[in-house]
Formats: C-alpha cells, structure tokens, sequence
C-alpha cells in the first residue's frame, strides 16, 4: 500500500512540479499566473506572437514566449520584453539587450556592471554571483521574486544579454 503510494506520488510530480504560483510579482505591472489577455491588457505596446514565433527555451518549465514588447527602454538602454507562459499562466519575463549581441567582451563587461550596479541599487546585495569562461550570472531574491542578469559570452564577444524575472523555486 505504502509502496503504491509513494509509486503513484512519484508519478505525478513532474506534472506538478511545472505548476507556477500565482501573483508572485515580476517586472513592472507583471505577475506569474496572468494569462495571455490580461498581460496584454496591461501592456498595450505588447502584443501577441504566433505560435512559431518568439524564443522557445530548451527546457519546458520555462515556458513558451507567447507576448512581447519589441522595444522598451529601461535606464537608457534598449531591450525587448519576451512574456514566457506555462500551461496559460505567465511563468516568467525576460528582458533581452539585442544590441549586445556581438559585441566585444570588453564592452560588454562595462555594460554588465552598470546594469549588475543599478539592479543592485533596486534590489540590495545579490544573493549569488557565478562567473566562468561561458559567461556571467548575478542573482537578486525580492520576497518571492528572482532576479537574474545572464550574460553569455563565446570568442570574446558578447553572446546573450538578459535579466530574467521569476517565482523564486518552492521548497
């Protein structure tokens, strides 16, 4: 009987563990669990992809992008906003600097800390840095909000440039 039980919990997890908590707050006016209508209904410049469109993340608990805003400008800077659903719930934003894309590392590495500075600024100490020959990642915690810049790096340029705004993993 015990056996059984834990068979048939073991099972189901995967299915579960995809579940996003609702109203985790993310960036700007966004929170998890809002679907498709509402986010565009609180971002009129977003507006809704094709299904072939938009990044699809090479794992499905990230999501599928289904909303964008193609260009928002954030302390200067020019970035695209992809809106990642799971299951019809949005699961996470990221924040993408298209113009990054390419550019020499050294230039990149001054952009990283001005952006790695200001959110620090918003959000205090990061809670994790990780740097390594394939780039750099900085981890912000805000209650129940995480916060990542992603900094992607090959030949010594600047591949991926992202803050990435998701539910902090449940225990």
């Amino acid at each position: 009987m015990i056996r059984t039980l834990l068979l048939l919990t073991a099972l189901l997890l995967p299915t579960t563990a995809l579940a996003v908590p609702a109203g985790v707050p993310l960036w700007e006016d966004a929170a998890t669990g809002m679907d498709q209508e509402e986010v565009l209904a609180r971002f009129p410049e977003a507006r809704a992809l094709a299904p072939d469109e938009g990044d699809q993340p090479k794992r499905p608990e990230q999501g599928k992008e289904r909303v964008r805003i193609p260009e928002v400008e954030i302390a200067g800077e020019r970035y695209r906003a992809g809106f990642y659903f799971l299951e019809g719930a949005l699961a996470r934003v990221v924040l993408e600097m298209p113009r990054a894309e390419g550019m020499p590392f050294s230039r990149g590495l001054k952009l990283t800390e001005e952006v790695r500075d200001a959110l620090t600024q918003t959000y205090g100490e990061p809670a994790s840095k990780d740097s390594s020959g394939k780039g750099y990642m900085v981890e912000w915690r805000d209650g129940p909000t995480v916060i990542r810049l992603v900094v992607l790096t090959q030949t010594y340029k600047v591949k991926k440039f992202e803050i990435i705004y998701e539910a902090a993993p449940q225990d």
